[in-house]
């Protein structure tokens, strides 16, 4: 590396001075106030490293020495990063046989797509330059390759970031800014039609007809000169729409992949009056609240909406594919206190049976041993309702949504707070409840309990029913859509008045441009709003399609981190792919929208697909450290039977630890019957033989 002054050549760390590689424009290290450029095959190396991640030292010397011997090219990737590490007087890179950045290094091109990814649009295009600025690697073609392909995704994240951030100003009435970022997106990309359809709309909105058709001979022009073609139907088409219109400014529709807020969430509340009564009734009378109902009905809407009315509140939420993970729903919880009240006064006690579940909650003391009687768990059951009662003491109201998917630890210590909560005398303040949970699907248990709760007149139950038609009336006023208010009784009768089912009829009908036009001839039938669901996932790319399928099967474990080693996806690919499912309202950063997305785009992964990603996913969280129920089950829809045994038994023994004897019995017995069909008698016979002794009681 040239450049670096003497004076900056020690001291520097990357634990204690943080180094920030600017990659966008020409390619330099930034040292607090000091830039000092990068040679080229520096530049080259810490680029990859930024935005592929971590990769074989020797793999990443053959593509910048393509034309050396492969002894010359190690000599040369060894005598590199000697220089690099003298330079800074600081590690860049770590590892022996793969290399990474240090923690303490970030870049200006990964800034980039994490803001795409969290919607930062405008600081996205403040980050402007070509990928390593004007350098070339003509002498290392797969290199060269990869940079060319790089800039290009780079590139993608712009153009993406310009159309959302041009939408949203036009959205809040800032048609100047838009009108800006059209031409920006125009300066990205010269021949993107969609692109110049949006400044013809835009001029054309903001009143300027004359500067809506001369885009569209700029348009005309440019692809005849350029191209030698003509523009798309759709191009000509709006033209003439302009050149009809009024002079003046004239909303003209234009089908874009981005929704309107409205529709995304609904303004108003409507249709729940009686229920929102009976509600506020049961609060005052200190009982548990309770809302079922079927999918989409929008018992999650009553319920945070009613808890925030009331003041401050807590989510408790499961989430599908939970129920066969220990406390995981109550650790969601916790962390979600934790991180409101980061250093809590707790006793003694209660910290170190809490750091059975939270590990780095333990003190100076460290973990607890195991739990050896009865006496144990009661302790720690009751240390985790200490946890609760301590953090949530200032909350109005817990809202304990989705019951169905909770799994049977969190279960049991919600029963005990419930318990609690309903005492002569509870011991303090403490949040009343507002649970919701799908009609018919809770466990025999579970909806035993309620009942018990509402026999005593502890807990009310509403069922929340679909809405009528006067309220689909008000619901489809309140979103302000032109057109859509005409449709009341097609839309009631099309949806049978689910919330959710709504919201989709209208996305697909502001997708394919039909909401102005009446009702159309042809709506896919809703089916529990399946069908309208396949065609917005029939609508997606091929790769991003991928993405969601993966997301589906990985449940609550996917992260972007997981997709791209699963995957084997390129970083910045999988951003571009992630940002299309946001757009598309498939997924709301790692998590899908709604849970009957989840379930369609789980039914519809094919088989083969689904046994491969279900085998890499095991390999993967494996590695991770996941609950090992869930890595045997992917063993198990990854047809790999004999594979899950071993953490079927792991994770028997863990619920034997804990003191829970019938979780723990049933998963040796799962284990054993496994090993039973693989023709492994014996070692069956050694599983079976560990539920001897565990108490039944």
């Amino acid at each position: 590396m040239r450049g670096i002054p003497e004076d900056m050549a020690a001291g520097h760390t990357a634990g204690t001075q943080r180094f920030h590689l600017e990659l966008l424009g020409e390619a330099r290290l930034r040292i607090g106030d000091a830039r000092i450029p990068l040679e080229r095959r520096t530049a080259g190396v810490l680029a990859w490293l930024a935005l592929e991640g971590p990769h074989p030292k020797y793999r990443l010397a053959g593509l910048l020495w393509a034309e050396s011997g492969e002894t010359t090219a190690r000599n040369n990737m060894r005598q590199l990063l000697r220089r690099l590490r003298l330079a800074c007087g600081a590690e860049l890179i770590q590892g022996t046989d793969v290399l990474s950045l240090c923690d303490g290094v970030g870049s200006d091109a990964a800034e980039l797509q994490a803001h795409v990814l969290a919607g930062r649009y405008s600081e996205a295009l403040a980050l402007e330059g070509v990928l390593l600025g004007a350098l070339e690697y003509d002498d290392c073609s797969e290199f060269q390759s990869w940079l060319e392909s790089a800039r290009e995704r780079l590139d993608k994240l712009r153009r993406r970031a310009a159309v959302a951030e041009s939408e949203a100003r036009e959205r809040r009435g800032d048609l100047t800014g838009a009108l800006a970022l059209a031409e920006q997106l125009l300066v990205m990309d010269p021949y993107s039609e969609e692109a110049w359809r949006r400044l013809m709309r835009l001029h054309y909105v903001a009143g300027d007809r004359m500067a809506a058709l001369n885009a569209f001979e700029r348009c005309r022009r440019l692809l005849r000169e350029e191209l030698d073609t003509t523009p798309l139907p759709q191009t000509v088409a709006l033209a003439r729409e302009i050149e009809r219109g009024p002079p003046s400014s004239k909303p003209v529709a234009l089908p874009t992949q981005r929704l309107p807020l409205s529709v995304l969430r609904p303004p108003v509340l409507v249709g729940r009056e009686r229920e929102w009564a009976r509600m506020e009734a049961a609060w005052e009378a200190g009982q548990t609240i309770f809302i079922s109902g079927e999918p989409g009905v929008g018992k999650t809407r009553l319920a945070h909406d009613f808890a925030a009315s009331r003041g401050s509140y807590l989510l408790l939420e499961a989430r599908p594919g939970e129920q066969s993970v220990p406390y995981a729903s109550h650790v969601r919880l916790v962390r979600q206190m934790l991180a409101r009240v980061p250093d809590p006064d707790l006793p003694r006690w209660v910290r170190r049976e809490l750091a059975r579940l939270l590990p780095d909650q333990a003190g100076q003391e460290g973990l607890p041993p195991p739990m050896a009687d009865e006496a144990d768990r009661s302790r720690f059951l009751e240390a985790q309702c200490q946890v609760v009662y301590h953090l949530a003491a200032n909350v109005d109201a817990m809202v304990a949504d989705d019951l169905q998917f909770m799994d049977s630890a969190t279960a049991e210590f919600a029963v005990l707070m419930l318990s609690r909560r309903h005492a002569p005398e509870p011991g303090g303040r403490f949040p009343r409840f507002i649970d919701t949970y799908r009609s018919d699907e809770l466990s025999s248990q579970a909806a035993a309990f309620i009942q018990q709760l509402v026999t005593a007149g502890l807990a009310v139950v509403i069922e929340l029913q679909p809405l009528s038609t006067d309220a689909v009336g008000a619901l489809l006023e309140s979103l302000e859509l032109p057109g859509a208010e005409k449709l009341v009784h097609d839309v009631t009768r099309h949806t049978g008045g689910n919330p959710l089912f709504i919201t989709e009829t209208l996305k697909y009908l502001l997708e394919t441009g039909g909401l102005e036009r009446g009702w159309p001839e042809h709506v896919p039938a809703s089916g529990r709003g399946q069908q309208l669901i396949q065609q917005r996932l029939e609508r997606l790319s091929p790769s991003a399609l991928l993405v969601a399928r993966l997301a589906a099967l990985a449940k609550t474990d996917f992260t972007l981190e997981l997709a791209s080693e699963v995957l084997e996806m390129n970083p910045l690919a999988l951003v571009t792919h992630v940002a299309e499912l946001e757009g598309a309202q498939i997924l709301r950063g790692e998590r899908f929208t709604n849970d009957l997305l989840f379930e369609v785009v789980r039914q519809g992964v094919p088989g083969a697909l689904s046994t491969l990603l279900h085998r890499r996913l095991a390999v993967a969280l494996e590695q991770r450290g996941a609950a090992p129920v869930v890595v045997a089950q992917h063993w198990l829809d990854g047809n790999e039977p004999r594979r899950a045994v071993p953490f079927l038994i792991t994770a028997a023994n863990a619920e034997a630890a804990a003191l829970r004897h019938l979780d723990a019995a049933l998963l040796y017995h799962r284990a054993a019957a496994l090993l039973e069909e693989a023709g492994l008698a014996e070692e069956a016979a050694r599983v079976r033989s560990r539920v001897r002794g565990i108490p039944t009681a």
